[in-house]
């Protein structure tokens, strides 16, 4: 990886940043306005339509040269016509009856005496255009929902901090709107956003724009709204970009959005539909039946390979953070020789602790780079900590993925393991520019590593609350073994368990074990079993496998490592007598149970023959066989209920001697 410690000064994360920089957006000459009026009225659409689409456009003679050719849009019913420019934001509204607000709206039947509080759903307009109508009592009545509109959505749906980076990036399919006043007040003509009310109301938000402002003040005047329009193009040509405010800027993103205008509507001649039929299944195809999301594995491996690409490219310094072949690597497709070739390490762990160093070490500049390539497909404003984790794992996941692993039964908890275990705050200070054990020829050892880690650790680090650089490197990579291992030695933490469990999280369990030498003499052990494809055994305070009673090695499992790194200074295999003892040889209960049930599964998962039914559930099992194995099953069952049974009675007679004395 190259150092582009010069490619950023900063020195936190909060700070400006970097966004897309608007073309410099003019007033349309009303010449231009009025000639695109006039192209509208050949697709028959109202005057209030045509005035409040031509006023809208932010380059009129671009949506002119569109309505001669309008692009299809098929929805059940029909098809829209459609024609795709930028619009201002000081001309577009949300839906005032948006179907996101249907579990609050209030309705006439329930409410006595006024149906102030009550909206209905917008119809067809009378004249058989592609235009909407709804009838309010005053513009008072619309003015208050589209306020509220306005406030629900940027309370349910927040997108501000994100369109203030990237502006609006997919178009608002926007349809025009008359609302008639049943008091006789003249009617207002809307363009509203049948699909995009959440963005357009973010964009209101950072502009400080108020919904009801846009319908009857802006909306009746457009001398006010070119006003509003061309205070910021001053702004933009005085100032330049550069002469802007972070804050100017954010505004100036969002001065216009992109825009599919529906002009035209064709009805499928089978059903009938009507126009306002149309955009209702329009936006229920959009929001209530939608595609189905990715989901997070997916949208992590996505965000990956854009972050590779961000990485992999020049900084501002002119260097790459990561070299064309590490990049690659990283992403896995390179072959195991290719790998070699290049000089680097053929060991998934040394892989995954690179991994871990270039996304998530190295500070606020690494953050910066990797939040840049989340960016390009999210436009989320800041990522957090935790979205960059999620996406180092995603690519330490892609050879575990490949082949017998890919199984979800095996892959989810793992993932979600390393997702925790990575979580470790020290990692954010694995320095940037310095190779990792075993990345390359000429590097340290892997007991180098170790023997650094044990000074550390001599020195206090860890219990001080924070690793030192060797411990964390060597968390790293001890936990991906542990979590990739069979039986896992590190797994999730235990929510909503009793107070006798352990909650920790997988990062507090690493530091409570790399703070103390005997765990430190295992990661060590951890990393060289799992580079050897040996199982995971647990070690004493010498560094040597301990044994179970019967005299064989000890798995290492996450009951285990939770027992024994507890936190605290006592080294727990020391004791050999009461409740510390006899947690360990609880551990090797619960493993020795966990081994039967997989191995039960693993019986009832042999075949009668390839691609057969389960051969026990079709042929059954010896009785006498499946008798003894029972008959010893109960009676261990019965013993240790034996023991339950012992701690009850003991916590009520304490409970009594403790009421009694009080009495």
């Amino acid at each position: 990886m190259v150092d582009d410690s010069a490619d950023l000064n900063e020195s936190t994360e909060e700070e400006a940043v970097p966004g897309w920089q608007p073309a410099l957006w003019t007033l349309p000459r009303t010449a231009a306005v009025d000639n695109l009026a006039e192209a509208l009225r050949g697709h028959g659409l109202t005057e209030g339509g045509v005035r409040a689409m031509s006023r809208a456009a932010v380059r009129p003679d671009d949506m002119r040269r569109r309505l001669a050719d309008p692009a299809e849009l098929r929805v059940q019913g029909g098809t829209l016509l459609i024609a795709e420019t930028r619009l201002w934001s000081a001309t577009v509204l949300p839906h005032p009856a948006n179907p996101r607000e249907y579990g609050n709206r209030q309705y006439a039947l329930a409410v006595s005496g006024t149906r102030r509080s009550t909206m209905i759903e917008p119809s067809s307009n009378s004249y058989g255009t592609a235009e909407l109508e709804m009838r309010v009592e005053t513009p008072s009545g619309i003015a208050q929902r589209l306020e509220d509109a306005k406030s629900r959505l940027i309370k349910d749906n927040p997108l501000a901090q994100d369109i203030a980076v990237e502006g609006v990036l997919q178009p608002l399919t926007v349809v025009p709107l008359t609302v008639v006043h049943v008091n006789g007040h003249p009617d207002c003509a809307l363009l509203i956003a049948a699909d995009g009310s959440s963005r357009i109301s973010a964009v209101h938000e950072l502009l400080d724009y108020e919904p009801s402002r846009i319908a009857y003040e802006w909306g009746a005047d457009d001398r006010k709204l070119r006003s509003e329009i061309s205070r910021w193009a001053r702004l933009v040509r005085k100032q330049g970009w550069q002469g802007l405010t972070e804050n100017e800027r954010r505004k100036v993103r969002a001065l216009s959005v992109p825009a599919r205008v529906v002009v035209g509507f064709r009805s499928n001649p089978q059903t009938g539909q009507a126009f306002h039929t149309a955009v209702r299944n329009f936006i229920g195809l959009t929001h209530i039946r939608p595609p189905r999301p990715y989901g997070p594995a997916v949208e992590n491996e996505a965000k990956a390979d854009a972050v590779l690409d961000s990485l992999a490219e020049p900084g501002r310094s002119g260097a790459t953070h990561i070299t064309e072949v590490e990049k690659h690597w990283f992403a896995g497709t390179i072959s195991r020789e290719e790998v070699e070739a290049a000089g680097l390490s053929g060991e998934l762990d040394v892989r995954a602790g690179e991994i871990v160093r270039s996304l998530l070490g190295g500070g606020v500049r690494t953050a910066r780079r990797v939040n840049e390539g989340i960016r390009s497909l999210t436009a989320k404003q800041r990522p957090k900590r935790e979205e960059r984790v999620d996406v180092a794992v995603e690519l330490i996941l892609r050879p575990a993925r490949t082949g017998p692993s890919n199984d979800a039964k095996f892959v989810r908890p793992r993932r979600a393991v390393l997702q925790r275990a990575y979580r470790l705050p020290e990692i954010e200070d694995l320095p940037a520019a310095v190779r990792l054990e075993g990345a390359e020829k000429g590097g340290r050892t892997l007991e180098e590593l170790r023997d650094a880690a044990l000074t550390e650790a001599s020195q206090g680090l860890g219990y001080s609350g924070r690793l030192g650089p060797a411990q964390t490197e060597l968390a790293v990579k001890a936990a991906y073994y542990m979590a990739m291992a069979e039986p896992m030695a590190l797994q999730r933490e235990v929510f909503g368990g009793g107070e006798d469990e352990d909650d920790r999280g997988a990062a507090t369990v690493l530091r409570a074990m790399l703070s103390r030498r005997r765990g430190i003499l295992q990661a060590y052990e951890v990393v060289r079993a799992g580079r050897t494809g040996e199982r995971l055994r647990e070690v004493g305070e010498s560094g040597k496998p301990l044994a179970t009673a019967e005299g064989r090695p000890r798995d290492l499992t996450d009951a285990l490592v939770r027992h024994t790194y507890n936190g605290g200074p006592v080294p727990l295999e020391n004791a050999r007598t009461g409740v510390k003892a006899a947690s360990v040889s609880w551990a090797c209960v619960r493993e020795t149970v966990e081994r039967l049930r997989r191995d039960v599964d693993g019986m009832a998962g042999v075949p009668v023959e390839e691609g057969g039914p389960s051969f026990v559930s079709q042929e059954g099992w010896n009785p006498s066989q499946v008798r003894e194995v029972r008959e010893t099953l109960d009676r261990v069952s019965r013993r240790v209920a034996a023991w339950a049974d012992r701690f009850e009675e003991r916590a009520e007679a304490v409970a009594a001697e403790t009421a009694a004395a009080e009495a």
